[in-house]
């Protein structure tokens, strides 16, 4: 149970640690017009409204007795789900990336870096014998499945909307 824990506390440490030290030597800050800054409010709400209603609807299933995964699982499920929703939303209403191309490489090269990790560890816990359902429910490697799918479909969505702002810019 330790290792399932801590090896995705490592990672976050790790990330926070990389962005810290990145934001430090950060030149220029993105800049977002107005119409950006309105894209990613509603973003924002969008995300948060998806992650309340989740919420909602686990604690329905609870209260009814359906019992398809632990709390702390469905709860982390939902996290990822809406902060996907969210970065999903701001990409296709053009609010994501700034003028950069720099950091819109990096931002791509994150999503796949990272799903590509949660799919190895995930596949790493599979051979070991690891379920990813234990008497009817959910285990914790359904978050790392569905974070790689999650991150894996964000780098793609990035690298589809670099290619159709690169033709846009072209035209």
């Amino acid at each position: 149970m330790l290792d399932n824990v801590l090896f995705p506390i490592i990672i976050a440490v790790v990330v926070v640690l990389f962005v810290a030290i990145a934001r430090l030597f950060r030149n220029k800050k993105a800049n977002y017009d107005e119409r950006q800054l309105l894209a990613r409010n509603a973003a924002y709400k969008g995300a948060f409204f998806f992650l309340i209603v989740y919420c909602f609807t686990c604690g329905l299933l609870r209260i009814f007795d359906v019992k398809w995964a632990d709390t702390s699982i469905q709860m982390f499920l939902g996290i990822i789900l809406s902060f996907v929703l969210f970065i999903a939303v701001c990409m296709i209403k053009d609010a994501y990336f700034s003028d950069s191309p720099k950091r819109n490489l990096h931002s791509v090269l994150f999503f796949f870096g990272f799903g590509l990790l949660y799919f190895i560890y995930l596949m790493m816990r599979l051979s070991k014998g690891e379920v990813l359902f234990d008497n009817g429910e959910l285990t914790v490697l359904v978050l790392y499945l569905v974070s790689s799918v999650c991150f894996i479909a964000l780098g793609i969505l990035a690298v589809i909307k670099i290619i159709l702002e690169k033709r846009g810019t072209e035209k």
